[in-house]
C-alpha cells in the first residue's frame, strides 16, 4: 500500500481536519486514515498541501489547443505589423503547415483582421491559417487558398475573413492534412498543459463538427499513452460512426449557432447597436431528428449553444424527450452563456447538464465589458448565472473551452468566487463540486471519480493553498497531479 500524508485533504465539501493520510492500493483509494498507520508501506510526504479530487474540466478542444501551442501564438501582438512578424520569424524554421491563433482583433491598434495581402507579404509559399480568439472567424493566406479549393472544398465566402461554414471547413481541413504523428504530439502537449493546469482528467472533442469523428479512433486507441485522463467524444453529426467506434455520446461543439464576438450566437433580441440577433445554424426538424435519433440508441448529446434562441433551441428537444421518454443520458447545453429566467425553469425541467465556462465572466462580463458593449448592459444580468442554476437543482459542470480560455483550476474557481454578478457567485464548495462531483457525473463516473473516498479512482489535485481570490500568481498552486495513485506531475 501507499500512504500519501502530511496534507490537508477535502472531503464531502471542506477540508476535514480529522483526516491525515489516504491510503491507495491498485490505483485506488483503500482507506481514510487519521493517524498514521504502522508497517510495511511506501509514504509519500505532500508537504502540508491540500489535496482535492482530480478536477475535470468538461469542455476542451486538447486536439486544437495542443496543436496550436506548438505554433504562433498572437496575444502578445498590438498591431497587424506585429502579427505579420510573429508570422513570419516561426515560418522560417517550420514545417508546410502555419497557424497562428489566439488573435483578438479589437486589443491591436488597427481594430481589424490582417489582409489576405499583407499575409502574402510574409508567407507565400506555405499554408496558413490565422484564427480568431473565440474560434468562429479566421482568414487564409492565398497558398493556403488555393490547396483548399484544390482538395475539392468549397469557400462560399467573398468576404477574406470566414465565418460560420467557411471558417469550419478552413479550420478542419487544416487538422485533416497533419501527419499521425503531428496529431499525437498534439495530445501529448494537451495532456501536459492540462496537468501544469491542475486537472487530471479533461472532457475533449474529436471531429469536424460536421460528418467526420476524424482522428477519434486513433486517439481511443491509445487512451492510456496520455497522462491526463481523456474523456473523448465523436464532435459529428454521423451518429453511425459514433456508433460503431464504441461511443458512448457524440458531439461537442457541433453548433447550434455561433459566437458573440462574430456576432452569430443566436438572440432573442438584436445586438447592440445592429438590426441582427445572430442566427440558428440548423432547424427545429434537423435538431429533433438528429438528437431523437441519439437519443434513441442511448447517446449523450452535447450541443454547443450560445444565445438564448439557439438554447431554448436544442433544450426544446430535451424538453420533450424527457416528458416522453425519459433516460438517464445527461445531454448537455455547452456554454449555455445568455438565459433569462424562464428558459433557466425550463432547463430544469428538461433535467439537460449545463457545460459552462467560468472564465468568460471573469474576461468579458460587467456592465462595463465585452458582453455589455456587444449586448447592452441590462442583457449582463442573464449571462454565465451559475448560482440561478444550480438553486433550480440543474447539474453545473465547469470547464475552459481550451485553447479559448487557460487550462488553470485555480483562476476558473476564482472566477466563480468573483463573477462580476454578485447574485451569480457561488460558494468554494459548489465551486469545487463543479470541477469534481459533477464532472463525474456528467460522464457517468460518479460512483468512481469525483470524491476522495474508499473505493474511489485514486485522482489527487494537489495546490500549494485553499483557492482564494486573494492568490494572484494561480500558475504555481498546482503542485502535484495524481492520478490512478501515481504521480503524473509533480511540483512539489
Amino acid at each position: 500500500m501507499k500512504i500519501y500524508h502530511n496534507a490537508k485533504w477535502w472531503i464531502k465539501g471542506r477540508i476535514d481536519p480529522e483526516i491525515i493520510a489516504v491510503g491507495v492500493k491498485d490505483g485506488k483509494i483503500v482507506e481514510l486514515f487519521n493517524k498514521l498507520p504502522q508497517g510495511s508501506h511506501r509514504s509519500i510526504d505532500l508537504g502540508g498541501r491540500f489535496v482535492f479530487p482530480g478536477f475535470i474540466d468538461t469542455h476542451t478542444h486538447s486536439f486544437e489547443g495542443g496543436l496550436y501551442s506548438m505554433m504562433i501564438d498572437l496575444s502578445p501582438a498590438q498591431s497587424i505589423s506585429d502579427v505579420l512578424e510573429l508570422i513570419h520569424e516561426y515560418s522560417r524554421s517550420k514545417g508546410k503547415y502555419i497557424f497562428a491563433w489566439n488573435f483578438d482583433e479589437s486589443s491591436i491598434k488597427e481594430k481589424r483582421f490582417p489582409t489576405r495581402q499583407e499575409l502574402d507579404k510574409v508567407l507565400q509559399d506555405k499554408n496558413l491559417v490565422l484564427r480568431r480568439i473565440d474560434g468562429h472567424s479566421c482568414i487564409v493566406n492565398s497558398f493556403a487558398l488555393k490547396n483548399i479549393r484544390e482538395s475539392g472544398k468549397l469557400l462560399d465566402s467573398r468576404d477574406e475573413v470566414l465565418r460560420g461554414y467557411d471558417n469550419d471547413l478552413a479550420v478542419h481541413w487544416f487538422h485533416k492534412s497533419l501527419d499521425q504523428d503531428i496529431i499525437i504530439e498534439a495530445y501529448h502537449t494537451a495532456s501536459r498543459i492540462a496537468l501544469q493546469g491542475g486537472f487530471t482528467g479533461i472532457h475533449t472533442m474529436i471531429g469536424d463538427a460536421d460528418m467526420s469523428i476524424t482522428h477519434y479512433e486513433l486517439i481511443r486507441d491509445r487512451l492510456s499513452d496520455f497522462a491526463v485522463r481523456y474523456h473523448i467524444y465523436p464532435q459529428s453529426f454521423d451518429i453511425d460512426a459514433a456508433l460503431d467506434a464504441g461511443a458512448t455520446r457524440v458531439g461537442g461543439c457541433i453548433l447550434a449557432d455561433g459566437s458573440i464576438g462574430s456576432k452569430t450566437a443566436a438572440l432573442s433580441f438584436n445586438y447592440l447597436n445592429s438590426d441582427s440577433s445572430g442566427s440558428l445554424y440548423q432547424t427545429d426538424d434537423f435538431w429533433k431528428a438528429f438528437i431523437t435519433r441519439a437519443h434513441q440508441n442511448n447517446l449523450q448529446v452535447g450541443v454547443h449553444c450560445i444565445g438564448d434562441r439557439a438554447i431554448k433551441q436544442i433544450n426544446d428537444v430535451y424538453l420533450a424527450l424527457e416528458r416522453a421518454d425519459s433516460r438517464d443520458l445527461r445531454h448537455q447545453i455547452i456554454h449555455c452563456e445568455i438565459t433569462p429566467d424562464s428558459l433557466l425553469d425550463e432547463i430544469a425541467e428538461s433535467k439537460a447538464a449545463t457545460v459552462m465556462q467560468p472564465a468568460f465572466d471573469r474576461l468579458w462580463g460587467g456592465t462595463d465589458g465585452f458582453y455589455a458593449s456587444m449586448l447592452g448592459k441590462d442583457k449582463t444580468f442573464e449571462m454565465n448565472r451559475f448560482a440561478s442554476l444550480l438553486k433550480r437543482g440543474v447539474k453545473v459542470t465547469g470547464s475552459s473551452d481550451w485553447y479559448i480560455t487557460e487550462l488553470d483550476i485555480v483562476k476558473s474557481l476564482q472566477s466563480l468566487l468573483i463573477h462580476t454578478n454578485p447574485d451569480e457567485r457561488i460558494s468554494l464548495k459548489d465551486a469545487v463540486s463543479i470541477y469534481t462531483e459533477n464532472a463525474a457525473w456528467l460522464s457517468h463516473d460518479e460512483g468512481r471519480l469525483g470524491k476522495i473516498e474508499k473505493g474511489f479512482i485514486a485522482d489527487f489535485s494537489v495546490l500549494e493553498s485553499l483557492p482564494s481570490v486573494e492568490i494572484s500568481d494561480t500558475k504555481k498552486q498546482v503542485k502535484a497531479i495524481i492520478r490512478d495513485g501515481e504521480m503524473v506531475h509533480d511540483a512539489l
